[in-house]
């Protein structure tokens, strides 16, 4: 929250460390790699097209895994040292393969678990980009790695993933997108780091070409004492798009876990106007006020007010004092006096115009200097230097009580609709205070918690919204919070789309958006447009505008298009959503559901989009051109009707044309920001 923007402070604060290199983003020396026992590797012989092996390091330790008698494709089974070991293979299809294993020992006693590692070896032929959720730089983390070479670690780690942490999963793509390798782990919950290291096939290291070796390692930073251990891997080479790759991944990894996704209530799909981009902390009751009268005149419906109601703070995170004092305050769940003389009447006015107030919370925050600290001092989370991190820890038995009981007052004094959850970034970062902890994993501490503010929140409301953004926003949070988020891009509108399109890859069953759009108050309403255009085909429609300030034409453009999402809410929403091909921050989308199609095209150049089955079909121009040359692939054969409209929604033409080939191409004007709707009439 560099002044306005967070995204600034979340790359420097020390309340996220995403951007660090992985020994830092631990917190704890490597951990004792000395300290434990060296992993004992099986190698998986059904997986033999990956070389994948699994190792374990224990106490009691293994010596060497021995292959028992019967073993084959289908089932795999060693034992040492009183351990078994069962892996189960299962092949949906050709080149796509999962496995499961569990570990336990044959006298059923617990043991320690260090670590556990799963490798696997890969040439690099014919893949020309790499993903692994968040690969590159936080700006852009949207985008595939394209300079291969810079992808080795090392014996560091190149990313780390928790609970509340990405998605432990990595793609090897050709250039235009297609997997030819996936990898992925089944637990959400151990904090995991992913190695990548250089090998080389024996002949010239650096003539031969790329070869990389991937090593998932969990947990980071702790040990497990359990009386089993039950994993397992995906493994997809079937040369598929990357984004349904993704999408069966999260598929598996919901129907093998069990994690069911909390169910979005209709109004998780309302538009959405939050206040951080054209305010930061200061908000008062007036700014908040009026802002959502004219978004009840507009049709947008949840109003979320950002952090701020809760401090005293009115600028940004843009100095040490400001930084200080908002970690300091923060963990008093009550509105500011002074800005907010009774925000329980400001929450009514809402709901009298009816719309539903959501408001920010940092789940695990509580400064020294709150009212809340007293109570809870002995439940904080200490880092490995011995120091309080400002942030409750989720091991301590009384955590999750203090939470559902904290935030469910809040709600209920306030008769609040819904919370934005932030600030949990560092969450899988273990604890060293002298208190004693319910479990060793800092997952499952996490999880507690989590569940237990949702089952208050959802007992008191049952429609309450729970939000959170990336990247906490995963698969694992797919079963406490109903709506998933990109992270802060103000004003950064194609990353924020490409962004929105990766949280679409694994959100099914939640509700999805990318982050709030905001534009200049002397934009062209064009672009107005164009910027309303990407938050309605990208997921809900979010907005962080003062509209106070802005002109009655971008005015008339937002209501153009909140009466567009209104008229098509359902197939916008829910219907089958996906980048169409792999140009650069996926400028071009399409939403299908029905006979409806909604291609969205953000570049003047596009790739062959099949609209089959089809009997009403939305071109909406969010490129700089006033052009649109696309090819539409097995269109429906017949006469339709074409109606070109401009940013405001007008009617600008009408005319019919008769389609009689399997690729129909379509070279038009359509107006910056305008649509083309083409409606099949015989």
């Amino acid at each position: 929250m560099l002044t306005l923007n967070r995204r600034g402070f979340l790359g420097t604060a020390p309340l996220l460390r995403l951007a660090l290199p992985a020994p830092l983003a631990l917190d704890v020396p490597h951990l004792a790699a000395a300290a434990s026992p060296a992993p004992v590797f099986a190698k998986l012989d059904p997986l033999s097209a990956y070389d994948v092996q699994l190792g374990f390091a224990l106490s009691p330790s293994v010596r060497q895994w021995q292959p028992q008698p019967g073993n084959s494709q289908d089932r795999m089974v060693y034992r040492d040292a009183g351990y078994t070991l069962e892996v189960d293979f299962l092949r949906p299809a050709a080149s796509f393969t999962t496995c499961q294993f569990r570990l336990a020992r044959e006298d059923n006693h617990p043991f320690d678990v260090h670590r556990y590692l799963i490798r696997s070896r890969l040439e690099f032929t014919d893949i020309y980009r790499f993903w692994d959720f968040h690969t590159s730089q936080q700006e852009t983390y949207a985008e595939f790695a394209a300079y291969l070479r810079d992808l080795s670690a090392g014996e560091e780690f190149a990313q780390t993933y928790g609970a509340n942490l990405g998605v432990p999963m990595l793609l090897c793509t050709d250039r235009e997108g297609h997997t030819r390798y996936g990898f992925g782990l089944l637990n959400q919950v151990e904090a995991t780091g992913l190695r990548i290291k250089n090998y080389s096939l024996g002949l010239s290291r650096r003539g031969e070409g790329l070869n990389f070796e991937f090593e998932f390692e969990r947990p980071l930073g702790y040990t497990l004492r359990r009386a089993e251990i039950i994993d397992g891997a995906y493994f997809d080479a079937r040369g598929q798009d990357w984004f349904p790759t993704v999408r069966q991944y999260s598929r598996w990894v919901e129907s093998t876990a069990k994690i069911t996704p909390l169910q979005p209530p209709p109004v998780a799909f309302e538009p959405i106007w939050n206040s951080w981009y054209p305010f930061g902390f200061d908000i008062t009751e007036e700014s908040i006020g009026k802002n959502a009268e004219i978004c009840q005149k507009l049709g947008i419906k949840n109003i979320s007010i950002d952090s701020g109601y809760q401090n005293s703070l009115l600028t940004g995170l843009g100095t040490p004092e400001d930084i200080a004092t908002f970690s300091d305050f923060t963990g008093d769940w009550t509105a500011n006096p002074k800005k907010f003389p009774d925000f329980a009447k400001l929450v009514k006015h809402i709901h009298d115009m009816g719309q539903i107030a959501t408001v920010w919370i940092a789940l695990f925050m509580v400064g020294k200097k709150t009212k809340a600290y007293s109570e809870v001092s002995g439940m904080m989370r200490y880092d490995a230097a011995g120091k309080d991190t400002g942030h409750l820890c989720p091991r301590h038995r009384d955590t999750p009580a203090y939470l559902a009981r904290t935030f469910l007052k809040l709600a209920q004094d306030y008769d609040l609709d819904g919370f934005w959850l932030d600030f949990m970034d560092d969450e899988h970062l273990p604890c060293h205070a002298s208190h004693p902890h319910c479990t060793e994993s800092t997952g499952e501490g996490y999880n507690a918690c989590f569940a237990a503010v949702r089952d208050a929140l959802i007992k008191y409301k049952p429609a309450f919204v729970i939000e959170t953004r990336m990247a906490m926003a995963n698969i694992n949070a797919k079963q406490f919070a109903n709506v998933l988020e990109t992270i802060d891009m103000p004003f950064d509108l194609d990353v924020n789309r490409s962004l929105g399109v990766v949280v679409r890859s694994y959100s099914e069953g939640v509700a999805s958006k990318i982050d709030p759009i905001q534009w200049h108050i002397h934009e062209s309403d064009e672009n107005v447009s164009v910027c309303c255009a990407t938050v309605t085909l990208a997921g809900v429609p979010v907005f962080g505008v003062d509209f106070r300030l802005l002109p009655p034409s971008h005015l008339r453009v937002v209501e153009a298009w909140m009466k567009f999402y209104r008229e098509h809410q359902a197939a916008l929403a829910q219907g089958r959503f996906a980048p169409v091909g792999f140009g650069h921050l996926a400028p071009q989308l399409m939403v299908q559901q029905g006979g409806k199609t909604f291609l969205y095209i953000g570049s003047s150049s596009t790739n062959p989009a099949a609209v089959t089955e089809a009997n009403e079909i939305y071109l909406v121009n969010a490129s700089g051109l006033p052009r649109v040359a696309i090819f539409l692939d097995q269109m429906s054969h017949g006469r339709w009707q074409i109606i070109i409209r401009n940013c405001y929604f007008e009617k600008l033409s009408e005319d019919t044309i008769d389609v009689g080939t399997s690729s129909f191409a379509w070279d038009k004007e359509i107006p910056k920001g305008g649509i083309a709707e083409l409606h099949k009439v015989s």
